[in-house]
């Protein structure tokens, strides 16, 4: 399935449903806001995670954090062929919100990856140049 597609977010959203009984406890809310793809929202709590996309770019839920980067960066960040600190640093992601949210909430980073694994490997990947 293509990253990002709305077969993707939905495969996506069954899982972290799927597995929300071991998410971490405290409550993140993480908007992603992908130019020339689309834009989602990430809420894990325990017993109730979601990835749903957003109607433009207004969000259903208060977010923590915001990023916004274009399809060129999310894909390399996706696939790790770009570090997200490293692309952050270049300016080539942005953020908005509270940091210490981020870092006092990083275990459900950890979740949401290996919870996404088996999806990320049934994904592809479009040519893109957009920069």
């Amino acid at each position: 399935m293509q990253y990002l597609s709305e077969e993707w977010i939905e495969a996506a959203n069954a899982a972290v449903e799927a597995a929300a009984s071991t998410a971490p406890d405290a409550r993140v809310i993480i908007d992603q806001h992908v130019h020339g793809a689309t834009s989602y929202q990430v809420i894990i709590e325990r017993d109730r995670c979601t990835i749903a996309e957003l109607a433009a770019e207004s969000t259903v839920a208060v977010a923590d954090a915001v990023f916004r980067q274009n399809l060129k960066t999310a894909q390399a960040v996706a696939q790790g062929t770009t570090d997200a600190h490293q692309a952050f640093l270049l300016g080539h992601i942005t953020f908005e919100g509270t940091i210490d949210v981020l870092i006092e909430r990083r275990d459900a980073f950890g979740w949401l990856e290996s919870t996404l694994a088996p999806i990320m490997a049934a994904t592809t990947f479009a040519a893109t140049t957009v920069d």
